[in-house]
C-alpha cells in the first residue's frame, strides 16, 4: 500500500542537535542562503572563546569577529559575546549574561540594505536556556525607524536547537532592517546560520505585513477607535480622555512626555506590595464576537501586561491577558487580536504594570477587522487528531473511539508505515475505510523550518504523493513538531489547502487561518476540569476546537518504557485518561468530524 524505502529511527520530541542532524540528513541539508546571496557578514574566523568586542554594550565594527552583531543592555546586566564552535554549522556566536538585575538585554544583527518592493527571508539557528523575544527593525525611507515584536512562538528554553525567522516585502518604505534578539534574565543564547536574502519561495502573511511595518503615522483603511490616540494637548496638561489608574499599595507616579517621536505617557511604581497601575480612556462601545487588532508602542523596565478589559450589559466586567511583554530598552511596537465575548458592550485594552519600575506607552490603535458576514458560525464543532501513526494509537485509542462513534483525523508519516511501534498498511486501510481521516505530517518527521528549501519541497511533495498513491488523498498538512515559518507556509500551500498550527485556542469564523488552525494539546497534565471548559468556551462561540493527541499507553506503563521514545513533551498518556476525555467529549453534545470534513462545513456557513 504505502512504499517504505526507509526505515526511520524513533520520532523525538526534543531535537538535541546531534540528533538533529542526523535525522535532518547532516549539515549539508541544512537550511542556508544561496551561495553569495546572504546579506549578512560573514563571522571572521578566530579562536573560540575570543571575545567579539571588548565593550560588550558598543557595536562591533564590520572587521570583528562578530561580523557586525552586537550586543547591548538597557539595565543592570553583564553581558560577553564570544565566537565559538557551532553545532549546526562551524561557527557561532554565543552571547552570555552572567548577572542580571533589570531591564533587557539586546543581540542586534548587523544592519542591511534591501531593494525597493522585494520580499526577503530572514533565518537562524537558536539555541537559549532562557526565552526570548524575536524583534525586526525596520527602517524606512522618510528616515523614520520601527521596532517590531514578531509573532515567532516562545520556545522552551534548554539545549534544543530550532530556527527563528521572518518574511517581509520591503514595498516603497523599507530601505534596511536589523534583527533584534531580546532576553532579559541570566542565561545564555548561541546563534549561528544566520542570513537574510532576497527569496521568491516565502509566504508574507498578508497585506497587515508590510503595513504593520510601515513609518509611524501612515494609515489604514479600518478608522482607529482609541479617543486622541496622539495624546494631543499643549504640555503640561493631561490628554483628554486619558487619565492615569492605580490600585494597591504601592507609590505611583504618572506624567506626559515628549521625545523627537511626539507625545508619550509614563507610569513609575515604586515600593510596590500589590495592585496595578496604568494610563486609560474611555471604553470603546463593542458588540460580542467582533474582531479587533490593538496595537501599541512601549518602553519599560520591567515586564508589562496587555490587558483587554470588558464591560458587560448586565453589569460587572470580565478581562483577557492578550500577553506579557517584557522589559524593552528601546521604544518596541505590539499587536494583538481579540474577540468580543459574549455579553460584552463596552471595551478598553491597556498595558498594565503589576510591579516596580518605569513604563512608556505611545502610538495606541484600536480596529475592527471583523469579517464580513456572520459574526460567528451556526453551531459548535470538535475534532479529535492523532499525531504520528503510532500502533498504540491503534490498539487503544481506536476501540475507544468506536465505542462513542466518533471519527478521527490521524497525522502520519509516510515513511514510518510498517515500521516497529507503528502503524502497518493494513491497519491504516481499515481505519481510513471505517471513516477516519489520514492526512500529511511530512514524509518524514523532520522539523522543516530546520532543512534545505529543496529538501522541505521533497518532504511535502513526497508526504503528498505517498498518501495518494495508497488512495489517502489529502489537501491537510500538521507539520512535524508544530515547527512552520514563512517558507514552510509557501512549500505547503503548493500541496495542502489546510495545516494545523500550534497556537493554543479555538478557532472561530473571526480568527479563522485556514494555514495556521489554531489546537487544543492533551498532554498528561490536562485535568477534566481543563476539557470541560474548553468544551464549554468552544459551545459559547460556536467555534471549533482541535484536540491533538500522541500515543496512548497502558494504564500501567508509559509511553517512554513501551516505545524507548522520548516523551520530554508529556504528550503520552494513558488509555484510562482518553476513555475518561472521550466521554466528557460525548456529553458535551457537540459534533465530532475530523478535520478536513468539519473544515468544509464551516467554510460554507
Amino acid at each position: 500500500m504505502l512504499l517504505n524505502p526507509l526505515v526511520v529511527i524513533s520520532i523525538v520530541v526534543v531535537l538535541l542537535a546531534a540528533g538533529w542532524l542526523l535525522y535532518t540528513g547532516g549539515k549539508s541539508s541544512l537550511s542556508q542562503a544561496r551561495p553569495g546571496a546572504n546579506l549578512f557578514p560573514t563571522l571572521l574566523a578566530t579562536a573560540a572563546g575570543t571575545p567579539a568586542a571588548a565593550d560588550p554594550s558598543a557595536p562591533a565594527s564590520p572587521a570583528s569577529p562578530a561580523g557586525g552583531w552586537n550586543v547591548r543592555h538597557s539595565g543592570n546586566a553583564r553581558t560577553s559575546l564570544e565566537l565559538v564552535k557551532g553545532q549546526m554549522t562551524s561557527q557561532a556566536l554565543e552571547l552570555d549574561i552572567s548577572e542580571y538585575s533589570s531591564g533587557d538585554v539586546a543581540l542586534t544583527s548587523p544592519r542591511v540594505s534591501v531593494e525597493r518592493s522585494k520580499t526577503y527571508l530572514f533565518k537562524a539557528f537558536i539555541s537559549s536556556d532562557e526565552d526570548f523575544r524575536l524583534l525586526a527593525r525596520r527602517y524606512h525611507a522618510d528616515g523614520s525607524t520601527t521596532l517590531e515584536q514578531l509573532r515567532n512562538p516562545l520556545e522552551r528554553p534548554g539545549d534544543t536547537t530550532f530556527t527563528v525567522s521572518d518574511a517581509f516585502n520591503s514595498g516603497d518604505s523599507i530601505t534596511a532592517v536589523e534583527y533584534v534578539l531580546r532576553l532579559s534574565a541570566k542565561g545564555s543564547l548561541r546563534v549561528e546560520g544566520a542570513y537574510v536574502e532576497a527569496a521568491d519561495d516565502v509566504r508574507v502573511a498578508g497585506p497587515a505585513a508590510t503595513m504593520a511595518a510601515a513609518p509611524a503615522g501612515t494609515t489604514t483603511a479600518a478608522p482607529n477607535l482609541i479617543p486622541n490616540p496622539k495624546l494631543a494637548i499643549p504640555p503640561p496638561g493631561t490628554p483628554d480622555p486619558w487619565s492615569p489608574y492605580s490600585s494597591g499599595v504601592s507609590t505611583v507616579k504618572s506624567g506626559r512626555g515628549e521625545d523627537k517621536n511626539g507625545t508619550f505617557l509614563w507610569t513609575s511604581v515604586a515600593n510596590y506590595q500589590n495592585g496595578e497601575a496604568k494610563w486609560q480612556y474611555d471604553p470603546i462601545p463593542v458588540t460580542a464576537d467582533r474582531y479587533f487588532e490593538f496595537g501599541a508602542t512601549y518602553q519599560s523596565e520591567r515586564d508589562v501586561d496587555v490587558v483587554a478589559e470588558f464591560e458587560l450589559a448586565a453589569g460587572g466586567r470580565v478581562f483577557k491577558n492578550l500577553e506579557t511583554v517584557p522589559p524593552a530598552g528601546e521604544w518596541t511596537t505590539i499587536k494583538e487580536s481579540f474577540q468580543v465575548p459574549a455579553g460584552a458592550n463596552a471595551a478598553m485594552v491597556t498595558l498594565i504594570s503589576h510591579g516596580e519600575g518605569t513604563t512608556g506607552v505611545r502610538d495606541f490603535s484600536l480596529t475592527d477587522t471583523t469579517k464580513p458576514g456572520p459574526l460567528r458560525w451556526d453551531r459548535p464543532m470538535v475534532s479529535i487528531t492523532f499525531d504520528d501513526g503510532w500502533q498504540s494509537i491503534y490498539d487503544r485509542a481506536l476501540p475507544l473511539l468506536n465505542q462513542h462513534g466518533f471519527r478521527s483525523t490521524q497525522y502520519v508519516n509516510a515513511s514510518s508505515i510498517e515500521t516497529p511501534n507503528f502503524m502497518t498498511a493494513a491497519e491504516v486501510q481499515q481505519m481510513h475505510d471505517a471513516g477516519h481521516e489520514f492526512a500529511a505530517h511530512s514524509y518524514e518527521h523532520v522539523d522543516l523550518t530546520s532543512i534545505s528549501a529543496d529538501r522541505l519541497d521533497e518532504q511535502l511533495r513526497k508526504s503528498e504523493e505517498a498518501l495518494a498513491d495508497a488512495g489517502l488523498s489529502t489537501d491537510n498538512l500538521a507539520t512535524p513538531y508544530g515547527r512552520s515559518d514563512p517558507q514552510v507556509d509557501w512549500y505547503a500551500s503548493k500541496y495542502f489547502d489546510i495545516v494545523r498550527g500550534t497556537d493554543d485556542g479555538i478557532n472561530t469564523r473571526q480568527n479563522l487561518n485556514p494555514h495556521d488552525l489554531k489546537v487544543f494539546y492533551v498532554t498528561d497534565q490536562t485535568t477534566p476540569e481543563a476539557l470541560t471548559e474548553a468544551l464549554a468556551e468552544t459551545s459559547r462561540l460556536n467555534g471549533w476546537l482541535i484536540l491533538v493527541y500522541h500515543q496512548i499507553a497502558t494504564p500501567e506503563s508509559t509511553g517512554t518504557q513501551e516505545t524507548g521514545t522520548i516523551a520530554a513533551d508529556r504528550s503520552t498518556i494513558t488509555s484510562d485518561v482518553l476513555d475518561t476525555q472521550l466521554q466528557i467529549i460525548d456529553q458535551s453534545r457537540i459534533q465530532v468530524l475530523p478535520v478536513t470534513q468539519a473544515f468544509k462545513q464551516l467554510q460554507g456557513q
